[in-house]
């Protein structure tokens, strides 16, 4: 009943975990009590100003005032203008506004702006904008798609395509050392099982989170690494304590049943398992106290990652060992059942290390730390277009917007003065952030 019930659940977390990809956010490095969100709030709140999500760049072989691409500028910003869940479109054949001029003046942009409040997600409202413009008759222009929207996207679909790979690589990979630890097919495949559930289980439960918070789509990495990693360790202890406790024999020399094996696997092994598990949840509990929903993701990620691997390691994994039982050595591509005599290996290795413990503790602290080492010049920045290839779409618009408009380049500050000051009063002050000399625009 108990395995029945684990691949139930394994299968419909399966199904609807993997819907997860589209709701994650790449954005929620800020606080949301900080002053530059605060300014973003009252932009949206009383100026009915949210920021732009998503900049089009429409680059032709004709001057941008020419009837040919004025056509083209127009219909492009009708259509996108039109889909469901777009607030604002500004572009340069709207308000012939130079800084929405290319510099050869054979480009123009189009800033659309998305519905906060909008029932589509910002990837569905992405793809329907790329829709409409495939559909577009763009004669000889050449549309490039930027901002942080399609940056999202790009992103999103990155991490998705190289899960996969990783999964693809790391799964046979992590058999095969298994299948030499064990000497065994069917006991290398049993941790394998409560790591891929993990991964599964946690994807499930972070589908379910983004219906109550914002979820990194980064949380994809904590669930990988530490489903997979965990959910093969922990079944690892658990699978090799149980063949030796199958292999001992009891006072009358006799050997254990597999009901006795299971109960005192659990009982030691689980517990280390639960211990471990505890330690770990408790670890990243801590970042559910930050305020950027970018590390809370990481505690929703890393926490159930553990509790699945922790539930299948000292639940499902127990189950199905009392259903295998002795045929958990079947398969076998060697001799052996793995367990720890006093002249093996790693007893010679554990002897060495305790007859000179001083030397080999100073020498693997050295080892760390030339290991970290490169740590010291590491160098911490946003999550934007450096995080994907240089051949994406995304990263090539964003080098086209960089280099062909300079109206858009350097970093925009907004500023609000509160309270009522007159226009007077604004204008003096813009004016003395105008001298500074990091400032080149106000």
């Amino acid at each position: 009943m108990t395995i029945a019930g684990s691949a139930f659940i394994i299968v419909v977390s399966a199904v609807i975990g993997l819907s997860v990809f589209p709701r994650l956010g790449s954005e929620g490095f800020n606080d949301p009590a900080s002053d530059s969100e605060q300014v973003a709030q009252i932009l949206e709140r009383e100026f009915d100003s949210p920021e732009s999500s998503m900049v089009i760049a429409v680059m032709g072989e004709e001057p941008v005032d020419s009837a040919a691409s004025a056509a083209v500028g127009t219909a492009l910003t009708s259509a996108v203008a039109s889909v469901p869940g777009v607030l604002r479109t500004v572009s340069y054949w709207a308000t012939q506004s130079p800084d929405l001029r290319s510099a050869d003046g054979n480009g123009g942009i189009v800033l659309v702006t998305f519905d906060p409040s909008a029932a589509s997600t910002e990837r569905e409202i992405t793809d329907a904008i790329e829709g409409v413009i495939a559909e577009q008759d763009l004669g000889t222009a050449t549309v490039y798609l930027g901002g942080g929207a399609s940056i999202a996207k790009a992103i999103n679909t990155r991490i998705s395509s190289d899960l996969a790979r990783a999964e693809a690589i790391a799964i046979p990979v992590t058999f095969v050392l298994l299948l030499i630890v064990f000497g065994g097919l069917i006991a290398a495949g049993m941790p394998l099982l409560v790591g891929i559930g993990s991964i599964v289980g946690s994807l499930f439960v972070l589908f379910l989170v983004t219906f109550v918070t914002d979820i990194s789509v980064f949380s994809i990495n904590v669930v990988t690494g530490l489903g997979l990693g965990l959910g093969i360790d922990y079944a690892l202890l658990v699978v090799s304590r149980f063949r030796e406790e199958l292999a001992a024999k009891d006072e009358t020399g006799a050997g254990r049943s597999v009901e006795d094996a299971v109960i005192r696997t659990v009982s030691s092994a689980g517990r280390t398992v639960v211990f471990s598990g505890l330690t770990v949840a408790v670890t990243l509990a801590s970042m559910l106290f930050f305020p950027q929903y970018f590390l809370r993701s990481f505690a929703f990620a890393g926490i159930s990652a553990v509790a699945f691997a922790v539930i299948g390691a000292i639940i499902t994994l127990p189950a199905a060992l009392g259903m295998l039982g002795p045929r958990i050595n079947a398969l076998r591509i060697r001799r052996g059942v793995g367990r720890v005599h006093e002249g093996s290996r790693w007893a010679t290795l554990a002897s060495a290390i305790m007859r000179r413990p001083w030397p080999v503790a100073i020498g693997s602290i050295a080892l760390l730390l030339v290991l970290a080492w490169p740590a010291l010049s590491v160098q911490f920045s946003q999550v934007d277009e450096r995080a994907l290839p240089r051949t994406d779409p995304s990263v090539v618009a964003t080098e086209v917007l960089r280099a062909d408009f300079p109206g858009l380049g350097g970093v925009p500050i907004e500023i609000t003065v509160p309270g009522a000051v007159g226009d007077a009063v604004v204008g003096d002050y813009a004016a003395s952030l105008s001298h500074a000399p990091t400032i080149t625009r106000v």
